[in-house]
């Protein structure tokens, strides 16, 4: 072997093959929520943190506008602020191709296909299944009832 590095690695990379251990589940399943609660937590955060913050944007917006400062650099720790414009496009949704489909037809004087294509397009659609875990809230299990002791007899 010239690099035996290399088929160690290998060898590695793949985890023998073992009868599942309850307890590996247990944890992984206690991992899965603990980090799924997160990330909703940081989700929602976001969101509000977001919409605060645009309301603070469109408030300094107006206040620049009707102080007629809408060129102004305001300096700030880390850099600057500056207003500019964005160009956001619209996104092509089905609806919208269909609209702009109609409207080339028609423009051109040619036989509206807009419905044969559309349903072309659909079928053509493609998917992907993916299988993940569902959360769903409700009341906590039951515990277990102790195990029977003693002897039968």
């Amino acid at each position: 072997m010239i690099f035996p590095e290399l088929d160690k690695a290998e060898s590695m990379a793949q985890p023998p093959v073992v009868a599942p251990n309850p307890q590996d589940l247990a944890y992984l399943v206690r991992n899965y929520v603990h980090y799924d609660n997160l990330a909703t937590g940081l989700y929602r955060q976001t969101v509000n943190a977001r919409k605060v913050r645009d309301d603070f944007e469109s408030k300094i917006l107006t206040n620049l506008r009707s102080s007629n400062m809408e060129n102004a650099i305001i300096q700030i720790a880390g850099g600057r602020l500056s207003v500019h414009e964005e160009r956001h496009n619209t996104p092509i949704t089905l609806g919208r191709m269909e609209e702009l489909l109609r409207a080339y037809f028609t423009s051109h004087n040619l036989p509206d296909d807009t419905q044969n294509i559309m349903k072309y397009m659909k079928k053509q659609r493609g998917y992907e299944v993916v299988k993940r875990l569902k959360k769903q809230s409700g009341p906590p299990p039951q515990p277990l009832p102790p195990a029977p002791t003693g002897s039968m007899g």
